[in-house]
């Protein structure tokens, strides 16, 4: 499907249709001026997103700002359908990994420079690995996420584990299946086959460096594939994670599977930016991953909450991006919207929330210890879309019994390679 959006995209730039205006902008409103901003999330978000455009039309009289919020699910189909028909918002939001697969079809994100926005505010290096395309600067990050481990210790603890234990890749297994030995109904991890391959890339990437490198090449060979494979063949012979054929149902939303939401699965790997809703009524702490000896990358991820961008076809450009340094820089935005998405990625954001007391000290320090446990960028081959369906499509079939390690090694790479081969 998101093969099938990505080239519908490419006609409609090659026919003209999406950009006929080219770079300038079109004629700017004299008059009152609508922008459109478009986001993903739950209520959480939209509440104090919404308000924080309430608080900016305030101030801006002539600006009327109209939010297109809604859940995960089909919001990818939708920006891509949107842009390619000439009808996408002004302020989109999105995903890191779809920056480089977008921008590389052609000129669909407005450039941002230091005139427009407060640039000082971010961290440089975090806006050229995660914001920029063929060195122009196209969106800010809305907020600083990284990869956290999170543990029920008084699950753990009920079950003969040490809460405090240091995590190694064995001691997940030696550790872990104490809870499924004891309950059946009971596991360490509460992994969908989304978040086995989040856990997949992470392994692959301390044995080998990355799943696919900045070469375009697939980085890890047929033995250190099935290695990972066989590892993980462990987690479901040994009852570390409940079969595929459960935990398949909440693909993508694991927080809402009942042995979850019931405690009786002790561990997960999350996003910060989404660990409260993750966590939900429960209580957890934070822990570092598991790094094997010699690694060549730790493989914890640290990238951009989400993006802002701005439509380059916008009829009102430079009002679009003076709304994001709104958001991104105003004290008032920055309190209004807390952290809907995530830890803010501006120093002033940061420093406001801290004096308000808005920044929960888990949040805090599941961020500093993502920060310093954060393994190498993935290169934004490993982040386009088909490549990871590729992952997910044989870690299912693997998941499921159907691929053995070697075989699911195999198959992996004959399908990276060929995808790989099309981009």
């Amino acid at each position: 499907m998101k093969k099938t959006l990505v080239l519908l995209l490419i006609a409609a730039l090659a026919m003209g249709t999406v950009f006929a205006a080219g770079s300038k902008e079109a004629a700017a409103q004299s008059g009152p001026i609508t922008l459109r901003l478009s986001w993903w999330g739950g209520d959480s978000r939209h509440t104090p997103t919404l308000k924080a455009m309430e608080a900016y039309t305030a101030q801006n009289p002539n600006v009327k700002l109209e939010g297109e919020y809604g859940g995960w699910d089909g919001y990818y189909q939708k920006i891509v359908t949107q842009i390619a028909g000439g009808t996408a918002a002004d302020i989109i939001q999105i995903d890191q990994p779809w920056l480089a697969e977008l921008a590389s079809k052609g000129d669909v994100f407005a450039t941002i420079d230091s005139s427009m926005v407060d640039l000082s505010q971010f961290d440089a290096d975090f806006l050229k690995n995660y914001c920029t395309y063929n060195g122009k600067l196209l969106g800010l990050p809305t907020g600083t996420n990284v990869n956290t481990f999170i543990v029920d210790a008084n699950m753990l603890s009920s079950f003969g584990i040490d809460p405090n234990t240091k995590w190694t890749w064995e001691n997940i297994i030696t550790e872990g299946r104490k809870i499924n030995q004891k309950d059946k109904t009971a596991y360490f991890s509460g992994a969908t086959p989304d978040l086995m391959r989040y856990w997949f890339e992470i392994y692959i990437a301390q044995l080998a460096g990355a799943v696919v490198d900045n070469n375009k090449k697939v980085a890890f060979t047929q033995a250190q594939g099935t290695e990972a494979f066989t590892y993980f063949k462990r987690w479901f012979d040994e009852g570390i994670v409940a079969p595929f054929s459960q935990t398949s149902l909440f693909y993508q939303k694991f927080q809402e599977n009942p042995s979850w939401i019931n405690g009786k699965m002790a561990t997960s790997w999350t996003w910060v930016s989404s660990m409260d809703k993750d966590i939900g009524a429960r209580k957890m702490e934070t822990r570092q991953f598991p790094v094997m000896a010699g690694a060549k990358n730790s493989g914890v991820l640290m990238r951009p909450s989400q993006i802002f961008v701005v439509n380059n076809n916008s009829k009102n450009r430079s009002e679009a991006i003076k709304v994001l340094n709104y958001l991104f820089t105003d004290a008032q935005a920055l309190e209004l919207l807390g952290l809907a998405r995530g830890i803010p990625s501006t120093t002033v954001g940061r420093s406001v929330l801290a004096q308000k007391g808005m920044i929960t000290t888990m949040a805090e320090k599941a961020t500093n210890e993502g920060i310093a446990q954060a393994g190498l960028p993935q290169s934004v081959y490993q982040m386009n879309s088909e490549v990871i369906q590729v992952m997910q499509d044989v870690i299912d079939e693997f998941g499921f019994g159907k691929l053995t390690p070697a075989e699911a090694s195999a198959k992996l790479i004959k399908n990276l390679e060929a995808t790989l081969a099309t981009l």
